[in-house]
């Protein structure tokens, strides 16, 4: 991380994108693995708005809650992860999504974490999300 200086001006209401804190929209049926982003990530610089499924998440964006990364199941009983990253990105184009998978559904690679996994292994996969390019 660079110890950049970046100036802020209140009367703008702007925040450049370097001084603030990366959103993470984690949809989950998983209590445990919602559980583990909301004590693990904030401490670390990222805001986390949690998601039992795809229908809250997209509620949760039409109020107005920011995702630069979303972190969801691969495979969900209501649809694909990865459909509802696409419907997501109407709204954030540049979201950068981290499928979680369980094994033998997908080959673990940048943009797949597959069950088991640690909470430090969770947090390496999530910066390096939020410090690359936009992935599928």
């Amino acid at each position: 991380m660079s110890n950049q200086i970046v100036s802020i001006d209140p009367s703008s209401g702007t925040v450049p994108p370097a001084a603030r804190r990366r959103a993470v929209l984690v949809v989950t049926e998983d209590e445990a693995l919602a559980r583990a982003c909301r004590e693990t990530l904030p401490a670390e610089g990222f805001d986390v708005t949690a998601a039992s499924h795809s229908g809250h998440a997209l509620l949760e964006c039409l109020e107005g809650h920011r995702a630069d990364l979303l972190l969801t199941e691969l495979s969900m009983p209501e649809g694909s992860g990865r459909a509802l990253s696409t419907r997501l990105r109407r709204y954030f184009p540049q979201m950068r999504t981290l499928y979680v998978a369980r094994p033998g559904l997908a080959p673990e690679s940048a943009d797949v974490l597959v069950r088991p996994f640690s909470s430090s292994e969770l947090l390496a996969r999530v910066r390096a999300c939020v410090s690359s390019s936009p992935a599928s």
